[in-house]
């Protein structure tokens, strides 16, 4: 599985490329120590006609746009650090 490490308070994108569309991805959001705070994971029939993932995170979690949900995700519930 391909990962991607996503830093807090950050909008872009993240390439699909045929590794991943065969293997899937994970992403992991990481706070500005580089502690992951949040984890994603696609499976490679999710992804597999998309060419790209479009993204914003803020402090705890990513917001994914094109439609796509993950497979599984792990999230802090703290409300005192989604601001």
């Amino acid at each position: 599985m391909k990962e991607f490490l996503i830093k807090c308070n950050t909008k872009g994108e993240v390439s699909i490329d045929d590794n991943a569309r065969v293997n899937g991805i994970s992403i992991a959001l990481l706070d500005e120590k580089g502690i992951p705070v949040a984890r994603y994971e696609f499976e490679n029939k999710k992804i597999s006609i998309i060419i790209k993932l479009t993204y914003e995170a803020n402090n705890v979690r990513i917001h994914f746009y094109d439609d796509i949900t993950p497979t599984t995700l792990v999230e802090l519930t703290s409300s005192t650090y989604d601001k």
